[in-house]
């Protein structure tokens, strides 16, 4: 081998530049294959993700039913009591029974919303008014009550833990 036969740094630059557009076009295709991965990946979460909301929202309902139902199943047992009720008084016409069944009843009816947490908000006469607590029905003059305050209570207001489900209904003194 001649010295002429080696290769020169002329030579070896001039066979890099043949071989960039080789190599440029091995890493436009590398990058493309890793964009289509990280879209691929991206899509799959993004499906992944709906999925889990609808699959939550689905969650939620079957729950929301499955307690109402339960609600509604120890509610049947007051209804049929009313339905005894009822047909006793038309039976035999007896006020006082009548009037026992239905105290029966109530009460309860008290016992199965009191263990699903629903207690009636206290308020008496000369309570302050609380619009928190409170719906105003009516105002009056109030005899010996301060104004503002609570003069009669309506209608009892009830609640479920720190939810008000109704507001008390009260006549206001003026």
């Amino acid at each position: 081998m001649t010295e002429s036969d080696l290769p020169t740094p002329d030579d070896e630059a001039a066979d890099a530049a043949v071989g960039a557009p080789d190599d440029a076009d091995d890493a436009r295709r590398e990058l493309a294959r890793e964009r289509d991965d990280y879209k691929d990946k991206w899509l799959r979460a993004h499906a992944e993700l709906d999925n889990v909301r609808k699959r939550a929202r689905r969650e939620i309902a079957e729950a929301q039913t499955f307690a109402v139902a339960d609600v509604l199943r120890d509610l049947l047992d007051v209804l049929d009591n009313f339905e005894r009720a009822a047909g006793a008084a038309a039976a035999n016409g007896d006020a006082e029974a009548v009037r026992s069944g239905v105290a029966l009843i109530h009460g309860r009816l008290r016992e199965i919303l009191g263990a699903r947490g629903l207690v009636p908000i206290p308020t008496a006469k000369g309570d302050p008014f609380d619009p928190g607590i409170h719906e105003a029905v009516m105002q009056m003059e109030g005899d010996g009550v301060e104004s503002g305050a609570v003069l009669e209570v309506a209608q009892a207001g009830y609640r479920l833990g720190d939810l008000v489900l109704r507001p008390c209904r009260v006549v206001v003194a003026r």
